[in-house]
């Protein structure tokens, strides 16, 4: 179990990634290794960005039943992952960052509001970063490539594929219309060189599961059926390493309410579904106030951010559960559980 887990590819898809990006931390972590870098009050909800060799990551922090609602982003340096420090991109306005996206050179990222707009920033000199709008509305969900040429969203108006190689002039294209159901929505994830991206998809009724886009060829993408949702499971969020070779997914079930994240090597799969898919479980089953998980990966998939999204606690709950993002090194890991949704 522990070499199937530990085995992924440490080959660099994306030509312009050097070694030292695509490598862990200069800091070794130990064994089990999974630290809390960022824990507050519970009604926050995070969402969480890395680079792709681990070192840089980014973190949002928004309080959505306040009113108005209000939040942050941070820039955390994690070189020395026992020793996490932040220093602040944007401070305290408006709920300005729901989601975030972190290229994985780690010098571009994007952050989308709760009205869905996107703002694009410049992060060379993170002491001082710039930034812009970018057109777009109704945006959930976005992954950046290694460069930050290159963009995937998820939203109310479907699944879109940019090109941000002129910001000025961002093009978009379609890669998965909006659903039938007004509840349906989507998560995405890119490959560091834009060639594969990863969108769960799950609907009113609990349909939908994982398709793997090839994007080879920007103007006529390929679109797999990876993962169906099935036996009550439900994906509900995705990460996908730089290299394209690892995937996280959450799930939510639907009659226990438990929610988990599961890791898949992608290097098994055929484009087909003929062999079914198996992946191992490695949070515990979480009922209660979790509804979902926020997550990312480095380019060699071997660390990964895991925050928790809580339902929001009652005002006069005495003990209500923090809201945590942790930092895991997989490769430290091992003994998790077979996952399959089909049974």
């Amino acid at each position: 179990m522990a070499a199937v887990l530990l085995a992924t590819s440490t080959a660099c898809s994306a030509g312009k990634t050097s070694s030292r990006s695509a490598n862990s931390p200069t800091i070794q972590p130990p064994k089990d290794f999974r630290v809390t870098f960022l824990s507050e009050a519970t009604n926050i909800v995070h969402g969480v960005a890395i680079s792709s060799n681990g070192e840089r990551a980014l973190t949002s922090s928004v309080e959505e039943a306040a009113d108005p609602p209000h939040g942050s982003v941070s820039l955390w340096d994690l070189s020395d992952p026992l020793r996490p420090r932040a220093s602040a991109l944007i401070p305290d306005r408006g709920g300005t960052a729901l989601k975030v996206a972190l290229s994985g050179d780690g010098r571009h990222a994007v952050t989308t509001n709760l009205r869905g707009e996107l703002t694009l920033w410049d992060l060379s000199d993170p002491s001082n970063p710039t930034s812009r709008r970018l057109a777009a509305k109704r945006v959930t969900s976005l992954a950046l490539n290694y460069d930050g040429r290159y963009a995937i969203s998820g939203g109310d108006e479907g699944v879109h594929f940019w090109d941000l190689t002129n910001p000025n002039q961002p093009r978009k294209e379609m890669l998965l219309g909006m659903g039938k159901y007004s509840t349906d929505w989507y998560e995405v994830a890119i490959s560091a060189d834009a060639k594969r991206a990863l969108v769960s998809h799950q609907s009113g009724n609990g349909e939908g599961g994982v398709m793997v886009y090839d994007l080879s060829n920007p103007a006529n993408p390929e679109g797999y059926s990876l993962i169906r949702n099935a036996d009550y499971h439900s994906s509900n969020t995705v990460a996908l390493s730089g290299d394209g070779n690892t995937a996280l997914v959450g799930y939510h079930h639907w009659t226990t309410y438990n929610n988990f994240v599961t890791y898949w090597d992608l290097r098994t799969w055929d484009k087909t579904e003929l062999r079914p898919m198996t992946g191992w479980k490695i949070t515990p089953d979480t009922g209660g106030s979790v509804v979902q998980w926020e997550i990312a990966l480095n380019h060699d998939g071997k660390r990964a951010l895991i925050a928790q999204r809580n339902d929001p606690a009652p005002k006069d709950e005495p003990n209500p559960p923090r809201s945590e993002v942790q930092l895991w090194a997989l490769d430290t890991l091992a003994g998790f559980p077979r996952f399959s949704p089909t049974g």
